[in-house]
C-alpha cells in the first residue's frame, strides 16, 4: 500500500476558539509567532521533506490568507511547490476535510499536518515508518507534551487504542496532529460529512486493519492553544528555552523589534517584548513581556504587561494579562 508521499494536506480551516480574541481578526494558522504566521513553520518543514504539492483548506476568515499567499484563492506556490486551496463553507473537520480534497491528491500516501501547531517533527522518519508499516495510516506520536490518548505498542509499531475506546493496556502517547494516510483509508470516509479521524481509525482497528505509529520526541512541539501558551512560546524563544529553525525568508529570526516600530525615549521597556511593524509605544508608557501586533499603539502613560495588543488596537491605562 505504500509509495512516496507526494501530497501534503495542511489543515487550516479550524475556528481557533481557544485563542480568541486573537482569532477574531485572523485564522489561528496565521497568528504570528515573532512575526511569522504559525502555519508557515509547518509549510517550511513540509517543503524540506520533498513533497510535490501542498493543499490547504480554509473556512473562517479565509480571505486573510492573502497575508501569506497574495494569489489566494487562486493556486500559489511555497518555495517552488504548487499550493492549492479548497474552501469549506461548512467545516468538515479532519477526515471530512481530507475526503473533500481527494480529487486534488497526487497518487500515493498523503501527509496530513495540522496548520495550527508549532512543530519540528522528523517528517522523513514518519514517511519511512509508514512505508515500512503497510498500514492504512501512520501517526506521529510523542511521549509527552499533551493528552496521552493513543495506545501504542513500540515493539510492533502499531496503534492499539484511541481514547480508551478499545480497552488496550498498551502505553499511551500524544497524537501530534500529523500523520500519513494511505489512499486505502479514503473509502472509509463518507463524502460531504463533518468527521474527525478518530472514528475512522477506531472503525479500522475494530475491523482488524493496521494503524501504525512512530514516536518522534526530538524537536519542538507546541500546541498554541490559548493566550498563555501564545505568550509562553515568545518568552521561551527570548530566553532560549525554545529554539526553532527559522524560515529563511525572515533570516535572521527572531527579530524582537520589527521595522517601523517606534518607542518613545521616555517609555520603559522591560523583559522580553515583540514589537510588530509600525507599532508605537508612547511617551511615559511601560511595556513588559508583551506582544504588539502590526500598527498597534500603547497610549501615553499606559502600563502594559503580559498582554497582546492586536493589529491596529490601542492599549490605554492598566493592561495586564489580557488581550486588547
Amino acid at each position: 500500500m505504500s509509495a512516496a508521499v507526494r501530497t501534503a494536506f495542511v489543515l487550516c480551516a479550524g475556528w481557533g476558539k481557544r485563542l480568541q480574541p486573537l482569532t477574531n481578526q485572523i485564522p489561528k494558522p496565521l497568528v504570528p509567532i515573532c512575526g511569522i504566521p504559525l502555519c508557515q513553520f509547518a509549510l517550511a518543514r513540509i517543503a524540506a521533506a520533498g513533497v510535490e504539492r501542498i493543499v490547504i483548506n480554509t473556512h473562517r476568515l479565509a480571505d486573510e490568507f492573502i497575508r501569506l499567499f497574495p494569489e489566494y484563492p487562486r493556486p500559489s506556490h511555497f518555495r517552488g511547490i504548487p499550493v492549492l486551496f479548497r474552501h469549506e463553507p461548512v467545516l468538515l473537520e479532519t477526515a471530512g476535510g481530507l475526503k473533500n480534497i481527494e480529487d486534488l491528491l497526487l497518487p500515493g500516501p498523503v501527509l496530513v499536518h495540522n496548520g495550527d501547531i508549532l512543530a519540528e517533527l522528523d517528517l522523513p522518519a514518519l514517511f519511512a515508518a509508514h512505508e515500512k508499516s503497510g498500514a492504512l495510516c501512520t501517526l506521529a506520536l510523542r511521549s509527552s507534551g499533551g493528552p496521552l490518548q493513543v495506545g501504542f505498542d513500540r515493539q510492533t509499531g502499531l496503534v492499539t487504542d484511541i481514547r480508551g475506546e478499545i480497552g488496550s493496556s498498551a502505553p499511551r502517547f500524544l497524537y501530534t496532529g500529523v500523520c500519513v494516510v494511505d489512499p486505502a483509508l479514503l473509502p472509509r470516509i463518507p463524502s460531504g460529512e463533518p468527521l474527525s479521524f478518530v472514528p475512522v481509525w477506531l472503525d479500522a482497528l475494530r475491523a482488524g486493519e493496521k494503524i501504525a505509529g512512530v514516536v518522534l520526541d526530538d524537536g519542538i512541539w507546541r500546541d498554541i492553544g490559548n493566550i498563555g501558551e501564545y505568550l509562553r512560546i515568545h518568552a521561551d524563544l527570548a530566553s532560549g528555552a525554545a529554539e526553532i529553525a527559522s524560515p529563511p525568508e525572515k533570516s535572521p529570526w527572531p527579530q524582537w523589534r520589527m521595522p517601523g516600530a517606534r518607542v518613545d525615549a521616555t517609555a520603559r521597556v522591560n523583559g522580553w517584548n515583540w514589537l510588530g511593524p509600525d507599532c508605537e509605544v508612547s511617551a511615559g508608557a511601560t511595556l513588559e513581556n508583551s506582544i504588539l501586533w502590526a500598527g498597534s499603539k500603547v497610549e501615553p502613560g499606559a502600563n502594559v504587561a503580559s498582554s497582546v495588543v492586536r493589529e491596529g488596537m490601542l492599549a490605554a491605562g492598566e493592561v495586564h494579562d489580557t488581550v486588547v
